[in-house]
């Protein structure tokens, strides 16, 4: 394919196919921009590169090994009548690869090593001759028996000389010799590092006609494995103020196999591994039931399983893609290929919430301070944990789900101290009743008492739970005596009752709140309640 740009267009080239390449020029690496999805990224290379008049080829090596074919495209401009023909890839082995210092660092080596060599002997020589020194002294009576008191003098001082003479040496050997081994380990992790580069890479060549020569500039776009992002959240709330601060993090890591250094980094939340692709329904039989077959479990069992329909991909996450955006992230950064965390900053705010307790009694007798909020960000939040802080203090650690502009925010921060809880039986029996149609009969009662000790009136929410039945004859009802709940079935939880006080500051607010269980006397136990009542 081949297109041919007018005057200030850019000539465009979308590559699907691998091949070998021909010899040409090499380009280094040029990442400007880098866009992060929660999966992988998309990466933008600009080189300019100098045409030859003709047909000729521009080769850009290296890019990432995970590169996907399929994804690349390159653009070219800024030289008139500059046509793209064709272009290929290939994988360039890193044992292939050899590095311009590579050489001269391995020559460098054997030059430290045959020194060292050259020293070791010296410094062996020396010790021998230490020890001929040495034995000449301890047995110079036997090798020189006839020399004279009057030239013993003179011959430990030829011996000490001697002596003395290889001890320097040996020393000046041993200086040289930790001088040599420094520079050997040198080169060594030099080298070492330079070899440890030596992955397996792309390459892709160009292929082009020029109507003149000159220089254009060539821009790549790929996309490539190995790269992510994931929101992180902060939530710091000021009790006294009523003001929670509201801080979007992202953590963003990247192992794909190419530096990105001072590119512009955008971060997305389109997913486009879920993109192009819309989960298939398959069709859904019914039939009536064929009479029982006298045949062995495990065979009917893998007749159901052929039968069954297809298993559909969770779609859950698809809510995300509803709500593709785009952050950039400021100024420049640099990202290296190491899996390292990063984290930048995308958004702080203000929000006013509205601050109340949460409190169940039955499980734990401690309330909790609950922050309410309209989230009004800009763009949806992508599920994520919450990092919770109250007035400075972290308290605690929590997620949010996928949560559109304007939905309501809510967080459960530390236990609220000054908010005193108690649950008390002050019920419980069981018995019969009935003269025709006799029941067995549950009933239990509690008696909850909420003490504010703020110096303000604060609202409060008790939540409870009473029995649901699965049975048409099982009954359960609210006694008369209960406090009146403000809501049923909280958050389409069956049973789960709330009830909204607000106390004033250093008061009590008692609730009562209990419960019958009835059952026809014939039926031998309720499953689900205590072992006692069966």
């Amino acid at each position: 394919m081949a297109l041919t740009p007018r005057p200030g267009t850019i000539a465009v080239l979308f590559l699907f196919g691998a091949a070998l390449l021909p010899a040409g020029p090499v380009v280094a690496e040029g990442v400007s921009e880098v866009t992060v999805y929660p999966d992988r990224a998309s990466v933008t290379r600009v080189h300019t590169v100098p045409i030859a008049a003709g047909e000729g080829v521009v080769r850009i090596h290296p890019l990432p090994p995970g590169l996907n074919p399929a994804s690349l495209q390159v653009r070219a401009d800024g030289l008139e009548g500059l046509t793209l023909r064709h272009a290929e890839t290939r994988v360039v082995h890193g044992r292939d690869l050899a590095h311009p210092e590579e050489q001269q660092l391995t020559e460098m080596l054997q030059a430290a090593q045959d020194e060292r060599r050259r020293l070791a002997d010296g410094r062996q020589a020396q010790t021998l001759k230490l020890g001929f020194i040495e034995r000449l002294t301890e047995n110079a009576g036997a090798v020189e028996p006839a020399l004279p008191p009057d030239q013993w003098h003179r011959a430990w001082g030829l011996i000490g000389d001697g002596a003395l003479e290889a001890l320097e040496r040996i020393t000046r050997i041993d200086e040289a010799l930790r001088d040599v081994d420094s520079e050997i380990n040198r080169i060594q992790r030099e080298l070492n590092a330079l070899r440890t580069d030596r992955r397996d890479t792309l390459e892709a060549a160009i292929h082009y006609h020029a109507a003149s020569a000159g220089s254009a500039r060539v821009t790549l776009d790929y996309e490539v494995p190995g790269a992510s992002w994931a929101p992180l959240y902060e939530a710091r709330l000021d009790t006294a103020s009523g003001q929670m601060q509201w801080v979007q993090r992202a953590e963003v890591r990247q192992n794909t196999g190419e530096s990105w250094v001072d590119v512009v980094l955008h971060l997305s939340t389109a997913r486009p591994a879920l993109g192009g692709r819309l989960p298939e329904l398959q069709p859904w039989f019914i039939d009536i039931a064929p009479p029982p077959r006298a045949s062995p479990r495990r065979e009917m069992s893998a007749l159901d399983m052929m039968a069954a329909p297809a298993a559909v991909p969770e779609v859950a996450v698809l809510e995300t893609t509803g709500f593709t955006s785009y952050y950039r992230v400021p100024a420049r950064v640099t990202l290296p290929p190491d899996n390292r965390e990063q984290r930048f900053l995308l958004a702080s705010g203000e929000l006013q919430t509205e601050l109340s307790a949460r409190a169940v009694p039955a499980l734990s007798p401690h309330a909790y301070l609950f922050a309410q909020t309209v989230f009004e960000g800009d763009t949806p939040l992508l599920p994520g944990p919450v990092n919770l802080f109250q007035d400075g203090q972290l308290v605690g650690r929590t997620r949010v789900a996928t949560l559109p502009p304007g939905a309501p925010l809510r967080l459960a921060f530390g236990v609220d101290d000054r908010i005193e809880i108690s649950r008390t039986l002050d019920r419980d029996s069981i018995g019969r009743e009935g003269l025709l149609r006799r029941q067995q009969r549950l009933e239990r009662g509690y008696h909850i008492t909420v003490h504010n000790r703020h110096d303000r009136s604060l609202a409060v929410t008790i939540l409870d739970r009473m029995p649901v039945a699965r049975d048409e004859r099982i009954k359960v009802e609210l006694t008369p005596a209960t406090t009146k709940p403000s809501e049923r079935d909280v958050d389409g939880r069956l049973g789960v009752l709330a009830w909204n006080i607000e106390p004033a500051a250093g008061t009590r607010e008692e609730l009562r709140f209990g419960y019958t269980v009835s059952w026809p006397e014939d039926v031998e136990g309720i499953q689900g309640l205590d072992p006692a009542w069966r």
